[in-house]
């Protein structure tokens, strides 16, 4: 099985499945009504949820937890999904095993195809070297990001004391706004690794808990490829994919924060480590 649904409230999980449709985010609507849906293919109910069903008398309308599963069956990423459906199984009965069941809900996040493929190759093994990312175009960047998020914050014990005071940043394919923090998350925790997806998460990062805290010095090579890509533009491009995602939300954020992308983006990165005491040395 490659996914599992876990429930929020108990943390039990709900079942398994071979695969999932609908993490794409797709909108439907039915008169006023808007939803996502998704389907599970051959979905094995787990017995110590349906008892749990059975003893609270509940329906499935609850918060569950959509989980990319790793070779060991180990969730190694996850997106919340809110399911709307009054279905009471303990009155109608469960379904059999190994059926398609659909439900359908808010997805609180997405993931398209690319986004599924790369975590089927994490499956097999997660990213050994650095710039793995550097041969995606830019949509291909952003869901490995969104994955090296989600994955690190699934999976990694973090260390907020780490002594380590020098860090070294391969600038060499930093040419649009995923990629700097492809490249950033790698030169602090490695292949693969996580310090934030963009200025605010960035800044929280520089606080700790995510590999080290400032001040450190940070190496930045082949800095010249950011300087000459990362201008305005290609901030506002962010801006614009960001709209477009809030979009494809059946309810938006109670809190979202729009960057203004009014300057090059290099300079606000910049500007960022080094407010919070980053060395940065241009190489």
């Amino acid at each position: 099985m490659n996914y599992s649904i876990i429930d929020h409230d108990s943390d039990l999980t709900i079942g398994y499945c071979n695969e999932i449709v609908g993490l794409s985010g797709k909108i439907y609507e039915d008169e006023d009504h808007l939803y996502h849906k998704i389907q599970c293919k051959q979905f094995v109910f787990c017995n110590a949820f349906k008892e749990y069903l059975i003893r609270k008398k509940q329906s499935m309308n609850r918060s569950v937890y959509v989980c990319i599963l790793d070779n060991d069956k180990n969730p190694m990423g996850s997106y919340t999904f809110i399911i709307y459906d009054e279905i009471y199984y303990h009155k109608i009965g469960f379904p059999e095993d190994f059926l398609d069941i659909q439900f359908t809900g808010s997805l609180e996040s997405f993931a398209n195809r690319t986004e599924i493929e790369i975590w089927n190759k994490w499956r097999i093994s997660p990213p050994v070297h650095i710039n793995e990312w550097a041969i995606l175009d830019v949509p291909g960047r952003r869901a490995w990001l969104k994955a090296v998020k989600n994955y690190n914050l699934t999976t990694r014990e973090w260390n907020s004391s780490s002594e380590k005071e020098n860090f070294f940043l391969d600038g060499t394919y930093v040419t649009d706004y995923p990629s700097f923090f492809c490249a950033m998350g790698e030169a602090i925790n490695g292949p693969g690794g996580y310090f934030g997806f963009d200025l605010p998460s960035l800044d929280d990062c520089l606080f700790g808990g995510f590999g080290t805290t400032g001040p450190f010095t940070l190496t930045w090579k082949n800095y010249g490829v950011a300087r000459k890509y990362l201008d305005k533009h290609s901030w506002r491009k962010q801006v614009n994919y960001r709209r477009r995602f809030i979009n494809k939300l059946v309810y938006e954020p109670e809190f979202y924060f729009e960057e203004r992308a009014n300057r090059p983006l290099i300079e606000a990165l910049v500007e960022t480590l080094e407010y919070r005491g980053v060395k940065i040395v241009f190489d």
